[in-house]
């Protein structure tokens, strides 16, 4: 059972418009990251400014901002930094940033339990096959269309205390539809209709689509269910190796359940190109990092 005010019964209203939100960026981002994939076969060296401002955008709007920031709190950031942060996290369409951290909380909470994780794979059974399948899918996309809510109160009511987050969480409709169809304008104004689809399908479609691959079908899903395991935590989070520095370390999800609030999940010296632009973003004092965990704390965890 659920401890009281834990979770939220959608009305029939609030269902229908949050399944609009997240049918209309279904329906926009799929055929929108087809396109760009066809303008990339076209202009191969596309790619080496395309894939990148992608794969940088995800991973400081999803792992960096709503992840290791505003949910594990791993490091404090200069004040215009935290507005930074808020908008990538924004632009990711996946859930306002309050909504994103309080699902991700109630997660670590009650990690792999069937009805109290959020977006377990594991959600229609035990059988790997099931979680492989039918359980990566509801991990990636099924559970955006719940009928229940996790609470923001409950879970996340220190951000509901800060004005600058209260404001990016009421407005996370307009601004991340607005931001998608910000280059298509941009576009169209330079170069007409050719080049606002090229931007909508670059900087719109594909970033969203890298982010909710990465962060839904990749890290909620397949990282539940396949990978390796070597420290003592509770749920099925596993290590994707091979998958770390295309992932910009994120797959190395089994040493963040190990390790919540450190912010670099190498725990082990693994590859996160992460950490370059932590380093950086150090050194010119936007952020300052917590700790790591000690010697001794990473051997009282780990697997015999």
């Amino acid at each position: 059972m659920f401890d009281i005010g834990e979770i939220n019964r959608l009305t029939p209203l609030q269902y229908v418009c949050r399944g609009a939100y997240f049918g209309l960026v279904s329906l926009v981002i799929l055929p929108g990251s087809a396109l760009a994939v066809r303008y990339l076969l076209a202009s191969p060296w596309d790619a080496l400014y395309i894939l990148p401002v992608a794969f940088l955008a995800t991973s400081l709007g999803a792992n960096t901002a709503c992840h290791m920031y505003f949910t594990h709190r791993s490091f404090t950031a200069a004040r215009w930094f935290h507005v930074v942060l808020a908008f990538l996290a924004t632009i990711l369409c996946q859930d306002s940033i309050i909504q994103w951290v309080a699902n991700h909380k109630r997660h670590h909470r009650h990690v792999d339990v069937v009805d109290k994780d959020p977006h377990t794979p594991w959600q229609f059974g035990m059988q790997k096959w099931k979680a492989a399948t039918v359980g990566v899918l509801w991990a990636s996309a099924g559970w955006k269309f719940s009928s229940t809510l996790t609470s923001k109160k409950f879970y996340a009511k220190q951000l509901m205390d800060d004005s600058v987050i209260r404001w990016f969480d009421r407005h996370f409709v307009f601004i991340s539809l607005s931001v998608m169809a910000f280059p298509a304008v941009i576009g169209w104004m330079i170069g007409g209709l050719p080049l606002a689809l090229k931007w909508f399908a670059y900087f719109s479609a594909l970033r969203v689509f890298i982010g909710y691959f990465f962060t839904e079908f990749v890290v909620n899903g397949l990282c539940h269910v396949f990978g390796s395991k070597k420290f003592d935590v509770r749920g099925r989070s596993t290590n994707l190796m091979f998958m770390a520095p295309l992932t910009l370390g994120a797959t190395l999800h089994h040493n963040h359940h190990a390790f919540p609030r450190v912010l670099s999940p190498a725990i082990d010296g693994e590859l996160d190109t992460m950490q370059i632009f932590y380093w950086l973003l150090k050194k010119i004092k936007c952020i300052v990092v917590t700790e790591n965990p000690s010697e001794e704390e990473i051997l009282a965890k780990r697997l015999s």
